[in-house]
């Protein structure tokens, strides 16, 4: 698999690299900071272990404290942190931000973007400001639509008032966290941890109680859920889907599969609807998706927009499953709310590219068999990665 599959060809529509676009009229990207001789940042013991177990494992990483500020707001205090990794895979050996509400007790992660004061002393308030800009902003660099929502976030406010993205997918809406500080000095979209809670434990209880995995192998007495995040249209997801079902049957006793829809509707035009029939097929039986996934994988060089359907139908017919209901769900609201429910699910878990995987919440990418196999036997035997 070229890695650049993962990272480019099946890039997340919404996630910035770098922060927000230069070009546009607003904020303007904060540059990931480098180390320097002088001054020595102070290496926080909680912040780097908070940050190693947020991030996607990956063997022989090493973090580093670049960047530790403190500012004071009349809502309170927050801290933007700049970390450092250094591993052997270069997608992964990049800087990351980090913005500590430590009055709301969380801890944002993602894009984050400098607002340029002169904007918004122009603008009516720091919430038109935002409203108006991340819009304008988001469908020039990606081409997405977008409606900044503030009424009705279930985020903590301190230091950092959150708002949600609601974007346009083609078939519907589904949500982004984004947050921006209350001096209007930053302005992040990702998402948020609570800073006293294990990022690893937070995203293992999300997710293993969740109604919108669809687990396809569930072995009772299963120590391991392996979950990911993919699209059935990505060729990166095809390409790692082989060392997947390697781990899963050779570890079949312990490992709990499931998938989350995750499609790039913005680069891949039928994931939407192929994820619908996954949906639906997995309705009704839940043993069906793998064969599904992989016959979808098949078919990518000649899939098309027009044909999903069919197959879809084609394949429920030709599995006994109940044809009168794959209609009814197909491109129909139990399966289009569900996958934006899916969509949004993968936004609170920072998901960034596909495939991505959690590992009993460990964040996963660009596996190799090489470590992920030993990865896995640790997980059964009850020890940390």
């Amino acid at each position: 698999m070229r890695r650049n599959n993962i990272f480019a060809l099946c890039l997340v529509g919404i996630f910035l690299t770098g922060g927000l676009p230069a070009q546009s009229a607003g904020p303007v990207p904060v540059e990931t900071p480098v180390p320097t001789p002088e001054p020595k940042v102070p290496q926080d013991p909680v912040v780097l272990q908070f940050v190693q177990r947020a991030l996607p494992w990956y063997p022989d990483s090493s973090f580093k404290i670049v960047k530790d500020e403190r500012h004071q707001t009349a809502s309170g205090s927050y801290r933007f942190i700049g970390v450092r990794r250094e591993c052997a895979n270069k997608f992964l050996s990049v800087g990351t931000a980090w913005v500590v509400d430590e009055v709301a007790g969380v801890v944002w992660n993602g894009s984050v973007g400098r607002i340029p004061p002169d904007q918004l002393q122009q603008a009516e308030g720091l919430k038109e400001f935002v409203s108006r800009f991340l819009p304008v902003a988001l469908m020039r660099a990606m081409r997405l639509r977008v409606k900044v929502v503030w009424d009705g976030v279930t985020k903590p406010s301190g230091a950092l008032i959150p708002f949600e993205l609601e974007i346009q997918s083609g078939y519907g809406t589904y949500r982004k966290p984004g947050a921006v500080t209350s001096d209007g000095a930053l302005v992040i979209l990702g998402t948020s941890f609570p800073w006293k809670e294990d990022p690893v434990e937070y995203r293992r209880k999300l997710l293993h109680g969740s109604e919108l995995v669809l687990w396809d192998h569930d072995p009772k007495g299963a120590k391991i859920d392996l979950v990911e995040f993919s699209d059935f249209e990505c060729p990166g997801c095809k390409a790692k889907w082989p060392l997947i079902h390697e781990a899963v049957e050779t570890f079949s006793g312990v490992i709990r599969h499931g998938m989350v829809n995750y499609p790039l509707t913005q680069i891949h035009p039928w994931a939407f609807r192929a994820a619908s029939v996954g949906w639906c097929v997995a309705r009704q039986n839940p043993d069906l998706l793998i064969p599904l996934k992989e016959q979808f994988y098949s078919m990518q060089g000649e899939m098309a927009v027009s044909t999903v359907g069919d197959f879809g139908k084609d394949f429920a017919a030709g599995h006994g499953l109940d044809e009168a209901a794959f209609d009814a769900c197909y491109l129909k609201p139990p399966s289009i709310d569900a996958i934006h429910r899916q969509l949004t699910l993968a936004q609170e878990l920072n998901v960034m590219a596909t495939p991505t995987y959690f590992v009993n919440g460990w964040q996963i990418q660009v596996p190799t068999k090489e470590w992920l196999f030993p990865f896995l036997e640790r997980l059964a035997a009850g020890k940390q990665p």
